[in-house]
């Protein structure tokens, strides 16, 4: 803790595309070739010394306690690389030290999947989207991501900053995979599930679900890539723009999903109205702030045409975790924002709550985990 990004290990075993391409890939084509994942592993980026605990992400990964139910980086095998950063640069320029461990992070996990290159692997799979039955119907995954620089960090597509300058963009979901688009949890007004890490984008759930029905139930047209920016007219922009390319496509049906919370739940129901209204069905993807006792407003907004959606929980939810950590990795200084405006603490005194936002990918709200919530 603090938990700065998670990525899996994955380098390229052909000539064919990049891994990581623009940032620390060479720059060429990703989702071509063969791709080697080590499966089960994961690149842990955490800082250690961030005295004045400016970083405010208070995500964290528990491998053995209560709080490891509810994450799925204590079944991981992690290699944590523990980043010591200059403080007064941290302070100064927090952007700078967020660059380092970011590709500090990228470079050790290409690293490690390198070095296993001569490794004979225990399963392949095949990822194509081969010419289907027209008469089934076309779906688009529309990948929202925060484009709120610099108060949160961005996301980058092949090495480019993809904030406010963004247009929505068509990719094809095997780019996803070979690192296309690269996040960082960085240090401005961030708890962990609001933003994917680098290991959710690898394995995204949904881009796999759709591979599954591609040819079957559905034919799966790609990815949209949808930036949630700031301003009210920016918004409008990209959804209308969003929009646009699903019609292009054929669109019949779309996923749509959210990163952050309050404003960028206006680019999910914006979506979501234009997209039915010009005909194409869809569900929403998303975690709730519904409050501790889970009766508070999920969304910041609402509209007639919003009449499925999935939920990854509410992100209050208390959650017992022990008080002392036998082994602690990162900055216990950031352990002050566990417990947080939490007024109440479990009747065994070993154990404090914390809300389950803080729980690294807990809350995933593309709907990498289990999680879920119940009506009440």
């Amino acid at each position: 803790m603090p938990t700065k990004d998670v990525i899996e290990p994955r380098c390229k075993l052909s000539d064919d595309g990049s891994i990581f391409p623009g940032v620390v890939g060479d720059m060429a084509q990703a989702g071509i070739g063969e791709t080697l994942c080590l499966k089960g592993s994961a690149v842990v980026v955490t800082h250690s010394n961030d005295k004045d605990c400016i970083c405010r992400t208070a995500g964290f990964i528990d491998m053995v306690g209560p709080a490891s139910d509810w994450c799925f980086f204590s079944k991981t095998y992690n290699l944590v690389l523990e980043a010591k950063v200059n403080p007064q640069v941290l302070k100064d320029n927090p952007e700078k030290s967020d660059e380092a461990c970011r590709l500090a992070g990228l470079r050790l996990a290409v690293y490690l999947a390198t070095e296993c290159k001569n490794c004979h692997p225990d399963e392949k799979k095949v990822f194509e989207l081969k010419s289907t039955d027209e008469s089934l119907p076309g779906v688009v995954y529309v990948l929202q991501l925060l484009g709120q620089k610099p108060l949160i960090k961005d996301f980058w597509i092949y090495g480019q900053l993809g904030g406010e300058t963004l247009i929505p963009t068509l990719i094809h979901p095997n780019e996803v995979f070979d690192g296309a688009i690269t996040s960082f949890i960085g240090n401005f007004c961030m708890v962990c599930c609001d933003k994917q890490t680098n290991y959710e984008l690898q394995n995204s759930r949904i881009i796999e679900e759709l591979y599954e029905r591609h040819n079957r139930e559905l034919r799966f047209l790609g990815v949209i890539v949808h930036n949630a920016t700031l301003t009210l007219e920016g918004k409008m922009r990209t959804s209308l723009y969003t929009t646009k390319l699903a019609q292009m496509l054929g669109a019949k049906g779309a996923i749509l999903i959210t990163e952050g919370h309050g404003n960028p739940d206006e680019d999910l129901i914006l979506n979501c109205r234009n997209f039915e209204k010009s005909g194409i069905s869809t569900v929403m993807i998303s975690d709730e702030l519904a409050g501790r006792d889970g009766k508070s407003a999920g969304l910041v907004d609402w509209s007639p045409e919003c009449t499925a959606m999935v939920s990854t929980g509410n992100a209050h939810e208390l959650v017992a975790i022990p008080k002392a950590q036998q082994v602690f990795i990162g900055n216990e200084s950031s352990q002050i924002f566990l417990n947080a405006n939490v007024d109440k603490n479990p009747e065994d005194t070993s154990l404090i709550f914390t809300e389950a936002i803080n729980i690294l990918g807990s809350e995933n709200e593309a709907g990498f985990y289990k999680i879920s919530a119940r009506w009440i």
